[in-house]
């Protein structure tokens, strides 16, 4: 399987629940293994001989993915830096671009002093006005994390801006370097938004459509204010980053990174020919294939990614009872699976929180094994078993087909018909709109705790669209939740939602997965290993590449 279960996108509020996990294997930025090298297979051998240079995938094919749908990896990270900076467990730690920042006793009011001496990769000095235009071209943005959107949207004079009633955003004020914003609502996760979101340069993308900004050329060859710039692009071939001479942090002991173009996204042919120095698989298989070259160490890293069972309940009188969704959770081995498919990579969990979370709840029921109680529920509920139950999946890998056809056979055995369904093409549409199924098995990838439950709100509109959540109930809580930044409360709040969670499943969790970090001997670095997919301090500068 795949890191990158997304589809990284114009609607991440989609991508968050279904596509943080969307493909079969690989990787966001790191780790594509080539089948061909084109024309720039003899500069590639070249670069690759000097003392220092840093071999890596990454280079796009056409453009580099813009920053703001997806935040973390590694092109992202280098290029690109961040107002404040988390740690590997992403708890906000310190600031970077900012060399000051408070909050107000209220929670409403955040201010950021930026450092004097911050440079974009041009030579323009980086001012609090790329900040305030960056927040304005977010919140007219198609393509941009969930979390981001529902943070800024708080920012007051946020929905007239929106709207087009006004050019201004009243609640962002800038001072020479001083940015000041107003809240209308406490948003627990405004520090980490601040740690993961970017700020663009102003004066490169000022004349863009902040609806196509994600698609400028300007991504061609982006230009940020982190370590590395790029300093030569041929895509589909290779691209070269180097330190930035004007760099405000410790310079990097790295004299060049290679990001090659790689066809094929799994990066086992890349290892064998030692190709590539970093790298991350979603896939135990790959790693397994990888460490068959004695110069690679994997390395296993609890993130926040689980694979679950999405019901569709808009308008299903089949699955409409909770019993009958328990019943079916119960039906499932859900331990033999995960040891046979998935090994040591795989934990069973039974709410969307790990269960090595801060925020697990380990009180609720437990829905091991037991197809006795299966079949009780099932004959409670009044279920008719004339029906079929269709299971749909939309990734491709054998280890999928098989965990599907896994769950179908247990299906079976407590009399169900069952009817599975591989979704190809327009997968927005085939999953929100058509809605041909009764259960989908997905992945979520999260940030933020928002990103985990806000499916399960009313005012989300995807989740909505396949009857989620319990108006009553889970929006007073989530809303709660999203409020409250003391974390001994908010944890008492998330616990309550997964009790709730528990009760109904309108998701069904099955495994949470590791990730695997994936280095070769040559490079040394320290052992800092967290969730790739977003920004934390990795230490860069302490990076080296030794022969």
């Amino acid at each position: 399987m795949r890191k990158k279960v997304a589809l990284v996108l114009a609607l991440f509020m989609l991508f968050s629940v279904f596509f943080g996990a969307c493909s079969s294997k690989g990787g966001k930025d790191t780790g594509q293994e080539a089948t061909k090298q084109g024309e720039g297979a003899s500069n590639e051998e070249t670069i690759a001989a000097e003392e220092g240079v840093l071999l890596m995938g990454g280079c796009p094919k056409e453009k580099f993915e813009a920053a703001w749908a997806n935040p973390g990896g590694f092109v992202r990270v280098w290029l690109f830096r961040r107002l404040l900076m988390c740690d590997e467990n992403l708890n906000v730690v310190g600031t970077d671009l900012a060399k000051e920042w408070n909050v107000s006793p209220d929670g409403l009011t955040y201010t950021f002093v930026l450092r004097d001496d911050i440079k974009w990769h041009d030579g323009t000095k980086m001012t609090a006005e790329d900040v305030e235009w960056s927040l304005k071209m977010a919140l007219k943005s198609a393509s941009i994390n969930a979390t981001f959107i529902n943070a800024f949207s708080k920012i007051e004079g946020a929905p007239e801006y929106k709207e087009g009633k006004t050019e201004n955003l009243a609640g962002v004020t800038v001072e020479g370097n001083k940015i000041t914003i107003k809240l209308t609502d406490k948003v627990a996760a405004f520090p980490l938004v601040m740690a993961q979101w970017p700020p663009y340069p102003k004066h490169l993308l000022e004349k863009e459509d902040p609806l196509k900004l994600h698609l400028a050329t300007f991504w061609e060859k982006p230009i940020g204010n982190g370590p590395f710039m790029l300093t030569e692009v041929k895509p589909s071939n290779y691209a070269i980053m180097e330190p930035f001479k004007d760099y405000y942090g410790p310079k990097p002991k790295i004299k060049k990174v290679l990001l090659q173009y790689f066809d094929s996204p799994d990066p086992t042919i890349a290892t064998k020919a030692n190709k590539i120095y970093y790298t991350t698989s979603m896939s135990l298989e790959q790693v397994k294939e990888i460490l068959k070259n004695p110069n690679y160490k994997a390395i296993p890293v609890s993130i926040f990614y689980i694979r679950y069972l999405q019901p569709n309940l808009n308008n299903n009188e089949k699955i409409a009872d909770p019993r009958i969704r328990k019943a079916l959770l119960y039906a499932i081995d859900r331990k033999k699976i995960a040891n046979e498919l998935f090994a040591e990579q795989a934990t069973v969990i039974n709410s969307k929180i790990p269960p090595e979370s801060f925020w697990y709840n380990k009180e609720p029921e437990i829905y091991d094994y037991n197809p006795v109680k299966a079949k009780e529920l099932l004959k409670e509920a009044g279920f008719n078993f004339n029906n079929t139950i269709r299971l749909a999946y939309y990734y491709t890998d054998q280890q999928t087909v098989d965990l599907i056809e896994a769950i179908r056979y247990y299906w079976e055995q407590i009399g169900i018909k069952c009817e599975t369904t591989l979704l190809q093409g327009n997968l927005l549409e085939l999953i929100y709109e058509q809605r041909d199924y009764d259960f989908l098995y997905a992945g979520l990838s999260a940030m933020a705790l928002e990103e985990v439950y806000g499916f399960l709100h009313s005012n989300h509109t995807m989740g909505q669209k396949l009857g989620m959540g319990n108006k009553e109930i889970l929006d007073p809580l989530i809303d709660a939740m999203n409020r409250e930044g003391d974390q001994a409360k908010r944890k008492e709040i998330v616990k309550q939602i997964q009790e709730v969670e528990n009760q109904y499943l309108f998701q069904m969790p099955l495994f949470a997965l590791k990730m695997y970090i994936v280095e070769h001997k040559n490079l040394k670095k320290p052992a800092i290993y967290g969730n790739e997919w977003f920004n934390y301090d990795y230490k860069l500068h302490e990076w080296e590449v030794v022969k």
